[in-house]
């Protein structure tokens, strides 16, 4: 590609070298983790679902520098799938940005180079791990897939990186895109009916950042249908080379469409009638794009606890109820996601339990299992918890007798006896929220 086509591209893409501002959005609340690694020598990878935030992100933090003294000049935006840039992505490509940008913009500052959508130049990591150990230039790289974000990475940087993942907007974050902020239960008790009235929206269509903006239902319905299918045919079928692919959309809608409802590759071999192989390797691709998290059986055994049944799990239930069978009797269901995407964000390890009675989920902080949660979204007006609920806690398994537990419910809140402990009954809203000493 020509050097002045090329700088052509980086000045529409980098407007703030002649204006000194760009455009930040609303901030999100792990910017202030990634402001933190912005001065230290390791690459950032910054991966998570498509339109989850990722690139606004970037522009926060280039904000943020821009804000604090530094030349605009000094940074660099180059987004990756630039449909100009067409089929040459590739390490050349990257090579020749990068000195047609020195050449030409910044010859010997330190450059804070940020790469968006990194996953579309083969061998990515080779060209960045050798440009941060040889030029004084810090690298923010983004993407969107697992694979290439961490296993693959991981090996090829060697520690030389730290990783964030990105989500939809947390319930929190979704109350200040809707210019509502809490801090304490005083406040939520003064709103509560406002802000129950956006829990339900928010069940209901997700937390992408670009749909909550969206006023209107039916722009809402028709973004997060966008977002399905370029997850679907930019992340897996054109990354993959993937044919079949009425069987994958089939496959990706049925696993969105059970949420919470244990299966196994056996399972989805036998109601989908095709290979096992084939269907590894299609779910395999389905949760490299975050669309779909696999929450696996709790065991002492890391063995046993990947050979169980799993739970699938959406990473947005707006793009969950989009696309998926039915919505209306869901309502248990998209509350037990909810729960699990704001575990998510807080916990390395989430497994279920199901020796006896169900848990719907155990989190692990090293060897230590924190929580123990079962999510009982039923009518507001009942206030008499199912014997089966608490039943969950009263027979732990091995290694998680000491775990503090949850019973996340509508509108509830008190504790009630379980066996030799108690269990705290906390309404969903004020989980999400983390407005209680529990989760402080």
């Amino acid at each position: 590609m020509q050097s002045g086509k090329i700088l052509e591209i980086l000045n529409n893409y980098n407007k703030f070298w002649a204006t000194g501002n760009i455009d930040s959005g609303i901030e999100r609340d792990v910017l202030q983790r990634c402001l933190r690694q912005l001065e230290a020598k390791e690459i950032m990878l910054i991966k998570g679902v498509r339109r989850s935030g990722k690139s606004t992100l970037m522009a926060q933090m280039i904000y943020s520098l821009i804000r604090k003294g530094m030349k605009p000049t000094q940074i660099l935006l180059v987004n990756l799938e630039e449909p100009l840039f067409g089929v040459e992505s590739s390490l050349d490509l990257l090579e020749q940005i990068y000195r047609v940008y020195r050449e030409n913009v910044s010859p010997s500052d330190k450059c804070y180079l940020f790469l968006d959508e990194i996953q579309n130049i083969a061998d990515w990591e080779r060209w960045v791990r050798g440009r941060s150990e040889t030029e004084n230039v810090k690298m923010i790289v983004t993407g969107s897939s697992s694979r290439l974000l961490s296993r693959e990475a991981g090996a090829k940087l060697t520690g030389r990186h730290v990783s964030f993942e990105i989500f939809p907007l947390s319930f929190p974050e979704f109350l200040r895109f809707k210019n509502l902020s809490l801090g304490t239960k005083s406040e939520y008790y003064a709103q509560k009916s406002l802000i129950r009235n956006l829990l339900g929206e928010y069940l209901k269509f997700g937390g992408f950042p670009e749909v909550v903006l969206r006023p209107a239902p039916e722009d809402k319905e028709l973004l997060l249908k966008q977002y399905f299918e370029d997850i679907l045919y930019r992340d897996i079928v054109s990354r993959h080379e993937i044919r079949d692919i009425s069987t994958l959309k089939n496959l990706a809608v049925f696993l969105l469409s059970n949420i919470g409802r244990l299966t196994s590759i056996s399972n989805l071999k036998r109601n989908f009638g095709i290979s096992q192989d084939k269907v590894e390797n299609y779910t395999s691709a389905i949760l490299e794009t975050f669309l779909i998290s696999r929450v696996t059986k709790f065991s002492l055994s890391a063995k046993k606890s990947l050979k169980a049944r799993f739970k699938p799990y959406a990473v947005d239930t707006g793009v969950r109820n989009r696309v998926a069978f039915s919505f209306s009797e869901d309502m248990g269901w998209l509350a037990e996601n909810v729960v699990f995407n704001h575990l998510k964000e807080r916990f390395e390890e989430i497994f279920y339990d199901s020796d006896g009675q169900e848990v719907d989920f155990i989190t692990k902080e090293g060897t230590k299992v924190a929580l123990a949660i079962q999510v009982w979204y039923a009518d507001p007006a009942e206030t008499t918890i199912p014997d089966r609920e608490c039943k969950a806690f009263t027979q732990p398994a091995k290694g998680m007798e000491k775990a503090e537990k949850l019973l996340i419910t509508n509108d509830l809140e008190q504790d009630q006896k379980s066996g030799r402990g108690a269990v705290r009954c906390l309404p969903l809203p004020l989980f999400l929220l983390q407005l209680s000493k529990t989760l402080e």
